[in-house]
């Protein structure tokens, strides 16, 4: 007996659309292996750090060589090596030539070098350390709002990289590593009436190393806690900035060097809840008075080049911090809360935009 709905048949064929729709959106591939992969995913980010401490990518930056070669130089087994190669290739993170045995970098394998400008190697270590084992967690962060990595750590992330110097530098390089995702925002920061500028939360300084170095007038100050701005200095007399880029230690929580006619938080209010970031916003219009000017490089939800960027960073701050993405009227309120007008949002050509705003 037929109940008000659509026969078996009817369904059937429905389904069948459906599968074939949802094919074409995959590159051809089943929704179901469509799915596999993404399920998968935690396994292949345990290869990408596994080679990328390894140094794998390192050994290939010449140029393809025997599989045996490369994991003698790396110290792994060859076997092994092998069959996490052939997992990579798939992802196009090497070029795996079966019938040679050989191996080479893929399109994305440059990015596991150690001194590429695309470099993201600092990346896969510290997600892998502090990152991964959190995760497990995410369950139980959708019911009570704890970020995952408070439980698994016990304690705030910063708190707990804080405790140990080699957790400190392991951040910072990360940070300097998602400088390439910055970069196209940076570029675009106009500071063309910016005598001095100061870099919140700057960690080593080499964003503010860079924009020095292009902007021949600029002063600047790097500011940050006092055991990560510590290793701000070599970056700026390295850069040949050191007599115009100076560093401050403190917490932005408290206060912010003042004084400046322009403040950069780069990267930096994403990681904090609304109240949190009023409490910085009110330290920065303290310190800079009215009309200072204020450029913040952050994403902005479904806007930007790779709008997939900031979903994926939403998802890492629920899990590992406070803090959210946010869309352009989310920063708008939580800007004009604390005494900044929004300006204007500038879009580039990477997965970061940058907020303009004035102090009022």
């Amino acid at each position: 007996m037929l109940l008000n709905g659509p026969s078996t048949s009817t369904s059937t064929a429905s389904v069948a659309a459906g599968t074939t729709s949802a094919a074409s959106a995959f590159g051809g591939r089943a929704p179901a292996v469509a799915m596999l992969r993404l399920l998968a995913g935690f396994q292949v980010s345990q290869a990408l750090y596994v080679v990328a401490r390894a140094g794998v990518a390192d050994q290939l930056a010449a140029g393809p060589r025997p599989v045996a070669e490369a994991a003698a130089a790396a110290g792994v087994r060859t076997d092994l090596l092998r069959r996490l190669i052939r997992t990579l290739a798939a992802e196009h993170v090497f070029a795996f030539d079966a019938d040679q045995d050989t191996v080479g970098l893929g399109p994305l394998g440059h990015t596991l070098c150690s001194d590429t400008d695309d470099s993201l190697r600092d990346v896969a270590l510290m997600w892998m350390d502090t990152h991964y084992a959190p995760f497990a967690g995410l369950w139980s962060t959708l019911h009570d709002g704890v970020p995952a990595a408070e439980r698994e750590l016990g304690k705030p992330l910063f708190d707990w990289i804080a405790e140990e110097p080699e957790r400190v530098d392991r951040f910072s390089a990360a940070m300097g590593n998602l400088l390439a995702l910055r970069q196209d925002a940076l570029d675009s920061l106009d500071l063309r009436k910016v005598h001095h500028l100061v870099d919140i939360g700057g960690a080593d300084g080499t964003a503010l190393a860079a924009l020095a170095r292009r902007h021949e007038w600029l002063w600047g100050t790097v500011f940050d806690l006092p055991h990560v701005v510590a290793g701000a200095e070599p970056v700026l007399r390295s850069a040949g900035v050191a007599d115009r880029v100076g560093t401050w230690g403190g917490d932005f929580f408290e206060s912010v060097p003042p004084g400046a006619d322009a403040y950069l938080a780069c990267f930096i209010l994403h990681d904090w809840n609304d109240d949190q970031c009023a409490v910085i916003l009110d330290r920065i219009r303290r310190a800079a008075g009215s009309r200072a000017r204020l450029f913040l490089v952050e994403t902005v939800l479904d806007e930007g080049a790779a709008p997939e960027v900031a979903t994926l960073l939403d998802l890492t701050m629920m899990g590992m911090l406070n803090g959210r993405e946010r869309t352009r009227a989310d920063w708008r309120s939580l800007l004009s809360g604390a005494g900044f007008r929004l300006d204007r949002v500038v879009e580039t050509n990477g997965p970061m935009c940058v907020i303009e705003a004035t102090s009022l």
